[in-house]
């Protein structure tokens, strides 16, 4: 570029000397040619950037070239049927946006109470908070905001030793009550059967109770059977229903694998089809809740990143159903 530079100002030196002798010997022209010089320096500075003589930025990329929640940090805890489509969120939002994102489980109940006790800044939850933890939010100064991120189907698994295919909800109610303890009942083989259930802190587990074990809540003193093995996590389910026979549980949707024997509720497969058109008995929201106070800017850019296209698309990947 100098070297053009240098052409055109012998260029001009030329035309300036053809302007007559009296141009020739005047004293200034050095400084017309220092001038010449200025302006094809100014202009070869210019010549990377845009209309705004500013440098183009990439989407999601800050000017210093860092990302947008880089230095930010968000913790989220509860539901485990959440855990794994949050991890996938956290991974692709903190590749785009950056920032930290920190995802622990411990069930709906112990994500709610993490919020009411300020140790997390938002809460996953596979059920809808209760009265009762509305109020504690409250005396804590808290009015807690709930946002459903997506929906879910409760599968029923067996282990592939059972040979029954369906069941009615009166028949899964019997089988939790304690009710119904052979297989040979529900029109399979004579085999004991092995009730695998979740425990007091999942949020599945209470919705199951509810919908399923109490038929709608309309056996209200309802409970689980003392017999039932009662497990923290949906992995936990998956591998009791492998390492054991005659068994029966249930798992969210999105844990569901190949090597698994899924029955069908009242004659409907578990699906994100089934789930989508309500016609499988045995399915929910799925929810994120927050203090109520104001956002963080990372805590507001990761939920606008999960309810975006991109974000329901990863959930959909995951086995659920999009909220859009």
């Amino acid at each position: 570029m100098l070297f053009y530079v240098l052409i055109f100002v012998r260029f001009k030196i030329i035309n300036i000397r053809k302007m007559g002798e009296q141009m020739k010997n005047s004293k200034f022209l050095p400084l017309i040619i220092a001038g010449i010089i200025v302006i094809m320096i100014s202009s070869m500075a210019f010549a990377g950037c845009g209309d705004t003589g500013k440098p183009e930025e990439k989407a999601g990329v800050e000017a210093d070239g860092g990302l947008p929640f880089d230095g930010q940090e968000l913790v989220l805890s509860g539901s485990t049927t959440l855990l794994q489509v949050s991890e996938a969120w956290a991974s692709a939002f903190m590749k785009e946006y950056g920032g930290t994102i920190i995802v622990n489980g411990g069930g709906s109940g112990g994500g709610i109470a993490d919020l009411i006790n300020g140790i997390n800044d938002l809460a996953n939850a596979s059920r809808q908070i209760k009265e009762e933890e509305i109020e504690a939010a409250r005396n804590a100064g808290y009015d807690i905001k709930e946002y459903t991120v997506l929906y879910d189907g409760i599968a029923v698994v067996v282990s592939s030793n059972v040979t029954v295919d369906d069941l009615i909800v009166e028949e899964l109610s019997g089988i939790y009550r304690g009710e119904v303890n052979n297989w040979k009942d529900v029109g399979g083989e004579d085999a004991e059967i092995v009730i695998v259930a979740r425990d007091s802190s999942s949020g599945t587990g209470e919705y199951f109770l509810e919908e399923i074990v109490q038929l709608g809540k309309t056996l209200k003193k309802s409970d689980y059977t003392e017999t039932a093995l009662r497990l923290q996590s949906n992995a936990d389910v998956v591998n009791q229903i492998k390492n054991n026979s005659n068994a029966v549980g249930y798992i969210g949707l999105g844990y569901l694998e190949e090597s698994l024997r899924t029955l069908k509720v009242e004659g409907i497969e578990a699906s994100i089809e089934t789930i989508k058109d309500g016609s499988y008995p045995i399915s929910r929201g799925l929810y994120i809740y927050s203090p109520g106070k104001e956002l963080s800017p990372i805590a507001k850019g990761y939920l606008d990143f999960i309810l975006s296209d991109k974000g329901q698309e990863i959930g959909s990947r995951e086995g659920f159903v999009p909220v859009k």
